[in-house]
Parts: structure tokens; sequence; C-alpha cells
């Protein structure tokens, strides 16, 4: 049996309870995350997505039910919260805001100064976390500030490697990014996925994206969990997720309008290459292509 990394039991946050205010953010969400998933979490703004990923790593204090990872309630003992916070590292949407340091060095290093590393570990992670970013040594000693936009995410991200976390969370990694450096962060994210088996968590607006390299996703509508599973079979529930108001990949609505017309097609298609891949054997097949 697959090991749960992450798991939520019940787990409400009401903001301004007591208040005229009063607002659900989350409304009894129950999900399990296993250990070395990929999980795309797919939500309108309002959902509860980005109220659900702070309560991951102990930003937010659940107002009812609980929340644990590896096993442990991670508010079991309060004073303890600090260590889950390394446990889980999490990138927020434009992390790049948050960089203060002098040097790209000192700003990766952050993290890890902070864990009570020794110099020599602090060294061999900052030099890891920046190979594993795409920046090489001579970004080191530059300011993070004379970087263009795409290279400050990627210190920004580096600073969270660096403290090595079981659990990667990122929220909206390429937001306004160009097709480039959306493409180089997504790619090195499921690199370094695939590299070190850590589990990753990646709130994303874009379903071609989580098509692409989630294994599971999450769907967050009015405060709560409606779906989770394999990304395949939730992309199947086309129907499902329009009257929720999301729109599956291009790919798998192009493949569902050609079900509908009678043409043999694969349900699970989610990718270009996928795509290809299947016209061609049907197309080898002498299937009905052409109908």
């Amino acid at each position: 049996m697959a090991e749960i990394i992450v798991k939520t039991e019940g787990l409400r946050y009401i903001y301004s309870e007591g208040t005229p205010y009063e607002h659900a953010a989350l409304d009894g969400v129950d999900i399990e995350i296993e250990k070395g998933s990929f999980v795309g979490v797919i939500g309108h703004t309002g959902s509860g997505k980005s109220t659900l990923i702070q309560h991951l790593n102990g930003l937010l204090r659940p107002s009812y039910g609980k929340v644990f990872i590896g096993g442990e309630d991670i508010w079991a003992n309060p004073k303890d919260i600090r260590r889950f916070r390394f446990k889980v590292g999490l990138v927020f949407q434009y992390p790049e805001h948050q960089l203060f340091e002098e040097t790209v060095y000192k700003d990766i290093a952050f993290g890890p100064k902070n864990m009570g590393l020794s110099e020599n570990e602090i060294n061999e992670r900052v030099l890891e976390a920046a190979k594993l970013t795409g920046l090489t040594e001579d970004y080191l000693e530059k300011s993070p500030f004379e970087l263009s936009g795409g290279e400050k995410r990627r210190v920004a991200i580096a600073g969270v490697l660096a403290m090595k976390p079981e659990v990667l969370i990122l929220d909206e990694p390429t937001a306004g990014l160009d097709p480039k450096g959306r493409e180089f962060i997504l790619s090195e994210i499921k690199n370094y996925h695939e590299r070190t088996g850590a589990t990753i968590i990646l709130v994303s607006h874009s379903m071609e994206d989580v098509a692409r390299f989630a294994s599971h996703v999450l769907i967050m509508n009015h405060s709560k969990a409606a779906m989770f599973g394999e990304t395949r079979e939730i992309f199947k529930k086309v129907d499902e997720l329009c009257e929720i108001g999301l729109e599956v990949p291009q790919i798998s609505r192009v493949f569902a309008k050609l079900r509908e017309k009678g043409i043999e097609v694969p349900e699970s298609v989610l990718t270009v290459a996928e795509a290809k891949e299947a016209v061609l054997n049907i197309l080898g097949k002498g299937g009905k292509a052409d109908a």
C-alpha cells in the first residue's frame, strides 16, 4: 500500500468567524496524497486552493479538522510547527517579490541557514539548488534585483529547493512569464520530481499544464474538494467539469467531440503527442478518420 504523505481530515477554515462577514474558505476537505505523486490543483478564484495549500505547511491553522504530514498531526504541538515548514516547501505566486538579500547566493542560502545547517552543507545545497533551476555559478554573486523576471523566479524557487522539502508546493509558478520561461520552469519542476522523488503539489489555472505533468488532479469548488483522482480519470469527466465551469484540456475536448460523431478514439488522450499517436493508429487501421 502506498505511503500517504499529506492528509487532511474534516478541514475547515473560517474567515472572520463570529462576525457578519463570516465565510468558510475551506469546508470539510478530506484528501490523501501519496508520497512521490505529482498533484495538480485546479479551481476558480475563491474556490479554496490557496487557503488549502497554506494549511499544508502551517501558515494557516485550521478552524476545525486536522492536517497530517507523514502521519503526524502538524498542530499536535504548536511549538513544533517550524519543523513542518521545512518539510513542506511553499513557493508563492510571484515569489520573486520575496527576494531581499544582497546576492543570489544569500537569498538561496536563507532557508538552509534557518535550518541551522553547517556552512559546508549550506554551500552544497545552494550550489545544488542553483543547478537544478538552471542558474550557473556566475549568477550567485549577482544582486537578485539585476536579474530578469524569469531569473528572479528561478532564484526564489531555488531558495525553497535548497531546504530539500519532502513536499514541494507551487502556487501558479509560471504566472506572468513568457511561453519560453513558463516551459523552462515547468520542465525543471518535472525534472526535480523525477530526480528526487519529492511529492509535488502544483496549483495552476492551466488545464494543459496539469494534463502534461500531473499524475493526479484535485478539483476545488466552493471551498470543497469536488474531485480527486488520477489525471486521466478526472479529465474523462468532461460534462462534470463543465458543470463546475472548468474547461478540460483542448485535446480532451476535441476527442470528446470526435467520439460524439462516432469516431472510435481513446477517452484518455491528454496531450498533443498522444493525440498524434491516436490519429495515426486510426489511419493505420483504416478507421473512421474521415467521418
